[in-house]
C-alpha cells in the first residue's frame, strides 16, 4: 500500500480514502508522535486553477475560520466543533488536517433510522445550538447547517464543512442547501447569517424528530416558493411535547426579526436538564483531557510521554480491529446488506405496481380518446363521464402518494403486505418522488380536457337539449375530485353498450363491427373502474397490448371472470 507523509507529523494510505469531492480528496492518517486518527484533506492546485482565484479564496477563508476557532476553543470549551489540526501547503497540494469523526454524519444516522427518539434529538439538538452558540459568539455563521455537515464522534455531534462560512454582520451572497435556506434567501439583498443558521437547525431538528424534509419539492424553484409562501405548522402527525411544539416555530419564523436566538433556546427549561446529564459531563470531561494533552504536545513534551500516548493509541486500535472482525460483527453487516437489499427491491416492486396502476387508468384514458375519434357523436357524454372517473382515480392515487399513505390491497391487488420500513424508505426515493411528480401531470393534463369537454358539452346542451341542461350541469359540476355516482355511471354505460349492441345487429361492414365490438368489451371494462385499476377484474398489461394491436377477440379473453 502508498504510504503518503505530511510534514513531520502526519502520515495516509491512499486505499484509506474516506471520500472525495470536485477538487479534494479526504483520507484517514494518523499523527506519527501521538497515534492519535485524524482525516487528512488533500486538495490538488492543480483541479483549483479552472476555479480561479475565487475558490482558492473560499479555501483560505475557511482556513481561518478553522482556526480562529480553534484559537477561541482553547478559551471556551466547544467540544461541537469539528477541530481543525494544522494546515499545510506544497507546490501541488494543499493539506488540512481535521479532527476524524469515527460515525460518519448525521445523514447517514437519518438513512439508517429515519428519526430519532424524541429525547436524543433533543441531546443532539442540544449540542448543536451550542456549537451555534459559539460560531456567534465569534461573530461567524456558517450558512449551510444540514445533516451531511454534521459529524460524530463517538456519540458526539460536531458541526463541520465550514466551506460557506463567513466572518461579518451581513452578507449578500445567496448560497447554501434549498431545503434549509431561510426566506431571507430569497426575498432579501442582504441578510444576517446567524439568523439562517437557526432558521437551518430548526429545520434540522424537525427533520430528526419527524423523519421528513418540510420543505422539499420536484425542483428548487418549487421550494423556494414553498420556502417564501407556505406557513410552517405542526400537524396531527408531528407528534412531540409542548416545549418542542413551541420552539420549532419561534426557529422557523419567516420574519427574520422575531426569529429566535441561539442563546435564548439554551436558556430554555427543556435543555436545562442536560447540563447535569452523565453524556454531557463525560462530554466536558473528555473535551478538558484532549485539550490538556493537545496543549502539552504543542509545548515539546518528553519523548516518554510521546511513546506512552503512540503504544496506547496503537493498543487501543488493535483492540478495534480485532473487533471489528469478529464474526458476529460480520454477521451483523450482512444482515443489514440483506434488509438493504430487501427493502430496495420492494421498493421496485411497489414502483412496479404503480404504475401499473397508472396503466389501468391510462386504459380509462384511451377509451375516451377512441369514443371520441369513432363514436363522437353517440358517445359525448359517455366520454365526459369516463373522463371524470379516469381523473378520480389519478387523484386518489396522487393523495395517497402525497399523503405518505401506505396503499394495501384495496389499492391494487398486487400489493404486499411490505413493513413500514419499506414504505418509510419508500417515500424518501428519488424515483418516486420522480413518478409522484409524472402523476401528478398526468392527472392535470386530464383536468384540462375535462373541463374542455365540459364546456363544449355545456354549450352544446344549452343550444339543443336545453330541457336537459340542469341535469347535465348538477352531474358535471360536482366536485371532480370525487367523480361521478356510480350507480348512475353503470347506468350511462350500460346505456351505451346496449345502444352499440342494436347498431352491431344492423351493421354490416367488417370493419366498423370490429370497432363497435371493440367498443363494447373496452366499456365493459371501464364500467368496473375501481376493478380494472386494481387488476382484480382485467390483466391490464394484455389488455393494453391487444388495445394497440386490435385484438378484439383477445380482448374479451383479459376480462377476469371473478
Amino acid at each position: 500500500m502508498s504510504k503518503k507523509t505530511v510534514g513531520s507529523k502526519y502520515e495516509y494510505e491512499l486505499s484509506n480514502k474516506l471520500g472525495s469531492g470536485a477538487f479534494a480528496e479526504v483520507y484517514k492518517g494518523k499523527n506519527k508522535m501521538t497515534g492519535e486518527v485524524v482525516a487528512i484533506k488533500v486538495i490538488k492546485r492543480t483541479l483549483l486553477e479552472k476555479y480561479g482565484d475565487e475558490i482558492l479564496n473560499q479555501i483560505h477563508q475557511e482556513i481561518n475560520i478553522l482556526q480562529k476557532l480553534m484559537l477561541s476553543m482553547r478559551k471556551t470549551l466547544c467540544p461541537f466543533i469539528n477541530k481543525i489540526y494544522e494546515c499545510l501547503e506544497t507546490t501541488n497540494n494543499i493539506y488540512i488536517v481535521l479532527e476524524y469523526c469515527n460515525q460518519g454524519t448525521l445523514l447517514d444516522k437519518i438513512k439508517k433510522q429515519r428519526k430519532l427518539p424524541e429525547d436524543e434529538a433533543l441531546f443532539v439538538f442540544f449540542q448543536l445550538v451550542q456549537a451555534l452558540d459559539f460560531i456567534c459568539d465569534n461573530n461567524i455563521a456558517h450558512r449551510d447547517i444540514k445533516p451531511e455537515n454534521v459529524f460524530i464522534k463517538d456519540g458526539i455531534y460536531k458541526l463541520g464543512d465550514f466551506g460557506f462560512a463567513g466572518q461579518k454582520s451581513l452578507y449578500n451572497t445567496h448560497l447554501g442547501t434549498y431545503p434549509y435556506m431561510a426566506p431571507e434567501f430569497f426575498n432579501s439583498s442582504s441578510y444576517d447569517g446567524n439568523q439562517v443558521d437557526i432558521w437551518a437547525l430548526g429545520l434540522l431538528l424537525h427533520e430528526i424528530l419527524f423523519g421528513e424534509i418540510y420543505y422539499i419539492g420536484n425542483s428548487q424553484y418549487e421550494v423556494s416558493q414553498k420556502i417564501l409562501n407556505k406557513q410552517y405548522t405542526l400537524g396531527a402527525q408531528h407528534k412531540c411535547c409542548k416545549e418542542i411544539q413551541d420552539l420549532l416555530p419561534k426557529m422557523v419564523e419567516k420574519d427574520k426579526t422575531k426569529r429566535i436566538t441561539a442563546k435564548q433556546i439554551l436558556e430554555l427549561p427543556i435543555f436545562q436538564k442536560f447540563k447535569n446529564d452523565s453524556r454531557y459531563l463525560n462530554i466536558e470531561a473528555q473535551e478538558r483531557q484532549f485539550w490538556e494533552l493537545f496543549l502539552k504536545n504543542e509545548n515539546n513534551q518528553t519523548e516518554e510521554d510521546l511513546k506512552k500516548a503512540s503504544k496506547d493509541e496503537e493498543e487501543k486500535q488493535k483492540k478495534e480491529e480485532k473487533e471489528k472482525q469478529m464474526l458476529a460483527q460480520e454477521k451483523l453487516q450482512n444482515e443489514k446488506q440483506q434488509k438493504r437489499d430487501q427493502i430496495c427491491k420492494a421498493i421496485s416492486q411497489n414502483i412496479e405496481i404503480i404504475n401499473e396502476m397508472r396503466d389501468g387508468m391510462k386504459i380509462i384514458i384511451k377509451l375516451c380518446e377512441f369514443l371520441k375519434e369513432n363514436f363522437n357523436e353517440v358517445c359525448r357524454y359517455d366520454i365526459f363521464y369516463i373522463l371524470k372517473q379516469g381523473y378520480n382515480q389519478y387523484h386518489h392515487l396522487k393523495e395517497k402518494l402525497d399523503a405518505c399513505k401506505i396503499l394495501t390491497k384495496e389499492d391494487h391487488i398486487k400489493f404486499e403486505n411490505f413493513d413500514n420500513e419499506v414504505w418509510d424508505q419508500f417515500y424518501l426515493d428519488q424515483n418516486v418522488q420522480s413518478l409522484i411528480g409524472d402523476i401528478e401531470c398526468e392527472r392535470n393534463q386530464i383536468r384540462k380536457e375535462y373541463i374542455s369537454q365540459f364546456n363544449q358539452l355545456n354549450n352544446r346542451t344549452s343550444k339543443e337539449y336545453n330541457n336537459y341542461l340542469l341535469e347535465f350541469q348538477s352531474v358535471g359540476g360536482l366536485d371532480i375530485d370525487v367523480g361521478i355516482p356510480e350507480k348512475l355511471f353503470l347506468e350511462q354505460m350500460a346505456s351505451t353498450i346496449n345502444v352499440l349492441n342494436c347498431e352491431l345487429t344492423i351493421q354490416s361492414d367488417n370493419k366498423i363491427q370490429q370497432l363497435i365490438k371493440k367498443a363494447i368489451i373496452w366499456i365493459f371494462a371501464v364500467a368496473q373502474f375501481s376493478d380494472l385499476v386494481s387488476g382484480r377484474k382485467v390483466d391490464i398489461q394484455k389488455f393494453l397490448r391487444c388495445i394497440e394491436n386490435d385484438q378484439v377477440d383477445e380482448m374479451k379473453k383479459c376480462l377476469y371472470s371473478n
